[in-house]
Formats: structure tokens, sequence, C-alpha cells
């Protein structure tokens, strides 16, 4: 049992019309209108069966966006291209009443293959944009979707008119508008396909961790489509050579340092050193190797490295100094 989801005309977003249904009842719907308050913009949307689809299929209604972007903008594409209709004189003739539900998919078909040859003129972008070494850069994409990267990491999108190809170098979180075109992200060895998500992925050496919070991806190989693995909201996923595991996670604090902060659970003093600098914040020295392994708990801003340092003192035989632009870390 799944909820029926439509899409908001106003906002773009899927929503739940509340109605849940097994696959073979939805099948089976008939032909009709029916009307679902939104939750994102509050109006009342009329929707049919043609319109609708089950909560975990939310792809299919960007592929119906494809047909329905392609009709509107057409005409507009085909004036730009120089192309005209010739007039035709006009005859009448019935069509029967079974046709329109037969020839609809193929209409669509073919409506969705000429809008989209007609909008390749002038379609084709690439966009890159790099983080600098010391710092988080937040930025929007060509198509409106919201990235933020950390310190020294850098993507490039190349953007079709059915396609949104995005490579990323380091570690990145993304917002996803919701467009007619798939939205696909590149990090070494691991492709991730979005459906209308907030996610992030973070490519060091072999390992590639995708964390997805909120909507829907399916973490695939990058030399095939098979998928790796389908998580939900709350799950991360890593990929380490021929090895994928997932794991529960508290996702928003995993994609808190967009606000700044550095959220630890029982996470070793060298990879909350490390994250200091991956965010832009000064860099973190632990000059005894016994000290790496230290476990750290709370909440820190990466501005205020001295609060960081304070609190650890006071929970460990630790002493640190200002050493240069950074600190160091030594055992007391």
């Amino acid at each position: 049992m799944s909820f029926i989801t439509v899409m908001c005309s106003r906002t773009g977003d899927f929503i739940s019309t509340g109605v849940k249904i097994d696959a073979a009842s939805f099948t089976a719907l008939p032909p009709k209108v029916f009307k679902s308050r939104c939750q994102a913009c509050g109006s009342e949307h009329a929707w049919s069966k043609g319109r609708a689809w089950l909560s975990e299929r939310p792809e299919h209604v960007a592929a119906m966006d494809l047909v329905e972007h392609a009709w509107r903008q057409a005409p507009e594409a085909a004036r730009q291209a120089g192309l005209q209709a010739r007039p035709r004189r006009r005859h009448r003739m019935a069509m029967p009443r079974w046709s329109l539900p037969i020839l609809a998919p193929a209409l669509g078909t073919v409506l969705a293959g000429i809008g989209g040859l007609l909008l390749w003129n002038g379609s084709v972008r690439d966009q890159r944009i790099a983080a600098p070494a010391h710092g988080v850069a937040v930025a929007t994409l060509a198509d409106g979707t919201r990235v933020w990267l950390t310190a020294g990491s850098a993507v490039r999108m190349h953007i079709t008119p059915i396609d949104r190809a995005v490579s990323l170098t380091g570690e990145a979180v993304f917002d996803v508008r919701h467009d007619w075109r798939r939205f696909a992200v590149t990090a070494g060895d691991v492709r991730v396909v979005d459906h209308g998500t907030l996610f992030s992925v973070a490519h060091r050496g072999a390992r590639t961790e995708t964390v997805l919070a909120r909507g829907a991806v399916e973490v695939q190989g990058r030399r095939s489509t098979r998928a790796l693995a389908t998580p939900i909201p709350g799950q991360k996923v890593v990929v380490t050579g021929g090895t994928v595991t997932v794991t529960s996670i508290d996702a928003d604090a995993a994609l808190s340092w967009r606000a700044g902060r550095i959220v630890a659970d029982d996470l070793p003093l060298s990879a909350v050193a490390a994250r200091f600098g991956e965010l832009g914040g000064p860099r973190i020295t632990i000059a005894d190797a016994r000290l790496r392994t230290l476990h750290v708990y709370g909440t820190y801003s990466v501005k205020d490295a001295v609060a960081f340092l304070t609190a650890l003192e006071s929970l460990y035989p630790i002493v640190w100094q200002r050493v240069g632009d950074g600190y160091e870390v030594r055992r007391r």
C-alpha cells in the first residue's frame, strides 16, 4: 500500500493526495477527475489517474513533466528555429471515443521527442563551481539546484534537454530542484541518481558516502545502471571498492555543516580535527598519535575552535596552543 502522489503545479513539489491504495486498485481507478487539498501551496488541485503516481515511483512524474514541458515550449522553440506550420484545409473527422486513451501514450512520446529536438538548440550548458581552499561555498546551479561545497571541493554540471549530469570532487550537499530532466551526481566509481531530494555525497580516496535527508535516491555503480542501494531518508550508504554498507544516521546532524556546525556523536578526535579544516576552520594538529582515537561528543561551531579545544581540555588530559594559523594538541 502506498499514497497516490501528484505534483503541485505552483511549487513543483511532490504532494500526497491522502489516498492510500495498492497498485492493482490504482490501475483499476476510473478515468475521472479527483480533487485534493495541496499541502505545499494550500490550494485545491484537480488530478486524474493519468497524472498521478504511487508514492514509491515519483520519478514517473518527472517523465510526464518532460512531455508537458515539451508541449508548452515547442511553439516558441519552433519560432526561434524559423519553422512555420503549413496552412491546411480543415476537415471534420469523427474520432472514435476509444481512440484517445489508446493514442495518448504514443502521442506523449512523439511530443516529448519533437519537443526535445526543438529545445536542444541552445539548451546545452556547462557550469563549474569550486569552493576556496579554506572556506565553504554556497551556490545555485544553472537548473536552480542549491549546492553547498566543503573547502577545496568542486562540481561540474553538464545540462542537456534530457539530463543534468554533475561530477563531484570532494564533498557537497544538493537540494535538487524538481525538473523534467534526471539529476545524477558522479563521484569516483559511484553515481547517485536523484528523484527530487536533499542529500549529500562525499568522495575521498576509494570511499564514497551518500547521506539521504529527504526524498529518494538510487546509488549506482558508475559504469552500470545496476542499483547498489536505494536508501530511505535517514540512511547513509558507504561504497568502498566492491563493499556497500547501509546504516541509519541522523541526517540533519550530518548535514549541519551547511550552517557552520560540527555535530560529533562518538567520533574520534582525528575525524573532528580534520572536519574543522574541511569546513574552512583553523587547522588542528594532533601531536601525539595516542590522542587521535579519543572519543568526542557535542556540537561545535567551525568558527570557534577555541571553545572546542577548551571543552576537550576539560575532559581529557590534553593541552593545546596556538601555532601559526592553527592549533596544536598535545598530551598533558
